[in-house]
């Protein structure tokens, strides 16, 4: 099950920034990047004082889910802030991944991503693995609205698929049948709101056994921040309506915080 992580972290990059840098795909303001307003938000972006810091972390966090809105069984592995210079570079050799200018450009100051897992072992072949929760807050609801926009365009990108593919099989080192990325029906939540299913098929590492993974990722848009979901399960997933009843919780908290 060392495949996981770096599934894991490659579906995150999805929405995890909520912008991106492929030249294949031109960003909807990508001409306007010298505008008045996205040179406002870019120098908005770069003045954050520590106060602006502190007060940012807080509506983060009081806008997403938390470990007690999980299914029972999830422990958490990791959370932290990101700042647009710190996304951007880890994210730099990923064509669909946001470029600094990007990110700023949309007006994101910050984003908090936090990870939860359940017990994996070797004879896991079954049941929901991985939880990831990210936030991130925007100048405006414009250019979270545009943030959004931007990654559903590049999610429908036919090169995504592909992309998806090869960093999945580079980076865990193992052989990959398949693999799909297509948008779902999803209920209604937000301001507006995206959502995708991805599916791989790979071997498992030492016993040659197909390993069907399926992630489901939800981005929600609620005044000016982005919160998304993203479950990543092995075998069958669990139902969407779960995935929908966390959707409506974390709605639920955006509007309080957002609006």
């Amino acid at each position: 099950m060392r495949l996981l992580l770096p599934l894991a972290a490659i579906l995150a990059v999805l929405l995890v920034a909520c912008g991106g840098g492929d030249d294949k795909t031109e960003s909807p303001s990508a001409t306007t990047s010298g505008s008045p307003t996205a040179i406002a938000s870019m120098a908005a972006v770069a003045s954050m004082t520590a106060q602006d810091r502190s007060e940012a972390e807080a509506l983060l966090k009081a806008a997403t889910l938390q470990l007690e809105d999980l299914p029972s069984g999830y422990t958490l592995d990791e959370e932290r802030f990101s700042t647009n210079e710190e996304t951007a570079q880890e994210q730099k050799d990923n064509p669909y991944a946001p470029t600094l200018e990007d990110l700023n450009r949309f007006g994101r100051t910050l984003s908090y991503d936090a990870s939860y897992s359940q017990e994996v072992t070797a004879d896991t072949t079954s049941g929901t693995l991985f939880v990831q929760i990210t936030s991130a807050l925007y100048q405006d609801s414009d250019g979270a609205a545009e943030a959004l926009d931007f990654v559903r365009q590049q999610a429908s990108d036919p090169g995504f698929a592909d992309e998806f593919e090869q960093n999945f099989a580079s980076s865990s080192g193992v052989q990959v049948k398949s693999a799909t990325v297509s948008p779902m029906s999803f209920a209604k939540v937000g301001d507006d709101r995206l959502a995708f299913e991805m599916k791989i098929t790979a071997v498992s590492p030492g016993t040659d056994t197909d390993l069907d993974f399926v992630a489901r990722v939800v981005g929600v848009q609620r005044g000016r921040g982005i919160d998304s979901i993203t479950v990543l399960s092995v075998g069958s997933p669990s139902p969407v309506e779960e995935l929908e009843d966390l959707a409506r919780t974390l709605d639920e908290r955006m509007k309080d915080v957002f609006e």
